[in-house]
């Protein structure tokens, strides 16, 4: 039985992995994007219940974050604006300078972002400022790897960015929900991380601000960010969980606080799908597929 269940999850993660986990959800995703217009809150909902394929993905995380319109007749126009209004940002940063050749693209995504909203500091020399800049360039960085062009990759950057201060009062419930778990499901980890005065400073601020870019790999963050994309935060909440019990016999024999922390803010690769994998599992059989938690 373990054996044939360990064979559908590996023939389940592979159809994910190139786009055609499931027929019928595929074929329910092209009925819902063929509408006119299409219905924004049932294309939410299925990414809550089910992993996108990879050949829609880019085109779907732009209809729900709002890049482009329901009505698929003003896409193009829409996007025309988008593209106009990248150049021009883009070009006024490097007409004064605040950017040149050297400048990596997320940094570049950072002064537009700033001059569009206003808040470009005369001298942006030493850029980024605080936690939430921080935060936007890791964002940047994840999102240049997943999307091939540079427009659609600092619109969806910028909306991610939107979304999740939105949902930064949810933070504080989503570390005591992970403590909460981490307790039930493991007590000698827990108890281990207290005493080392390591549970109160795991990377939090990696793990649900900056929504683990930068610690998982991009084919591994992808399938994250598409339950993001059904305002679904809290699923977080298991990926960080299912990371600290993989490897707890590492954190384990860790002593120090320092050295946890380190560990984790940056997991070894080859054990990305797996985890992620596991953690949308416990996700779903936790009752957590019914509803957006944010609109």
């Amino acid at each position: 039985m373990t054996d044939s269940r360990n064979y559908m999850n590996f023939r389940a993660h592979y159809y994910d992995k190139v786009g055609f986990r499931g027929v019928e959800e595929k074929k329910s995703l092209q009925i819902l994007l063929n509408e006119d217009p299409v219905d924004i809150e049932k294309l939410i909902t299925f990414c809550l219940r089910f992993p996108l394929p990879v050949m829609y993905r880019p085109h779907v995380w732009k209809l729900v974050l709002g890049i482009v319109p329901p009505h698929p007749e003003s896409y193009e126009f829409v996007m025309q604006q988008r593209s106009q209004q990248y150049d021009d940002l883009r070009h006024t940063l490097k007409v004064t300078e605040s950017i040149d050749e050297g400048t990596s693209m997320s940094m570049a995504f950072l002064k537009m972002f700033l001059l569009q909203e206003g808040r470009l500091p005369m001298d942006d020399s030493n850029l980024p400022q605080n936690k939430e800049q921080e935060s936007f360039v890791t964002i940047a960085t994840a999102v240049n790897d997943i999307f091939h062009e540079d427009v659609d990759a600092y619109w969806v950057t910028i909306r991610i960015y939107s979304y999740l201060c939105k949902v930064k009062g949810l933070v504080g419930n989503m570390i005591k929900q992970f403590q909460m778990l981490l307790q039930k499901q493991n007590s000698q980890l827990y108890e281990h991380l207290q005493s080392r005065g390591a549970l109160d400073k795991l990377p939090y601020d990696s793990w649900f601000h900056d929504i683990f870019a930068g610690v998982l790999p991009t084919g591994a963050l992808e399938r994250i960010w598409d339950r993001l994309m059904g305002r679904a935060c809290h699923v977080l909440v298991y990926v960080a969980l299912i990371i600290v019990v993989t490897f707890r016999q590492r954190i384990l024999s860790f002593g120090r606080a320092d050295d946890i922390i380190q560990f984790l803010n940056k997991i070894p690769p080859d054990n990305a799908e797996v985890i992620v994998n596991e953690a949308i599992d416990l996700w779903e059989k936790n009752g957590s597929q019914t509803k957006p938690e944010v609109t």
